[in-house]
């Protein structure tokens, strides 16, 4: 008989896999990300814009990196409140729409990895990712766009 099943096999890959290189820099950034959005009141308008076309590639790439999670079994209870979800003071009408569909994954996921529930972190960690694959990771290129014409191109009024 072997000493490993198929799920213990399992468990210490997810383990390995959710403390590797590749998600702490994820979660490194996306920390980053969700401290710079919060803390954007009273900021210059290029300030702002400057360090979202710096955080935003890095987010697409780290993301990218990741490669396939693997699915688990699991459901986690959001962690975000209404006021966290909605600024009522936005840069610009579709970037902050856009910037804030983005903050609001990744807030979910570095809540979950900050509480330190390795089997909820797996489930954010996957979720994260196919919600990247499906949409946010286009809602993210958009608003870079948009952040780059802003600086850019002047076609955004303040």
């Amino acid at each position: 008989m072997l000493p490993f099943t198929y799920h213990s096999i399992f468990y210490i890959f997810m383990n390995s896999f959710l403390y590797s290189q590749p998600v702490l820099d994820l979660i490194t950034i996306a920390t980053e990300y969700c401290k710079q959005v919060e803390q954007t009141e009273g900021e210059e308008r290029n300030h702002f814009i400057d360090v979202m076309r710096g955080i935003l590639p890095m987010i697409y790439l780290k993301m990218s990196l990741l490669g396939d999670v693997p699915e688990i079994p699991g459901f986690n209870e959001g962690k975000l409140t209404e006021a966290d979800k909605y600024s009522d003071q936005p840069v610009l009408c579709t970037i902050s729409e856009n910037l804030a569909d983005i903050y609001q994954v990744l807030r979910e996921l570095v809540e979950t990895f900050r509480e330190g529930f390795e089997e909820p972190m797996q489930v954010a960690l996957f979720e994260a990712v196919e919600k990247f694959k499906l949409y946010w990771g286009q809602t993210l290129l958009n608003a870079l766009r948009a952040l780059h014409d802003a600086q850019f191109g002047g076609n955004y009024q303040e």
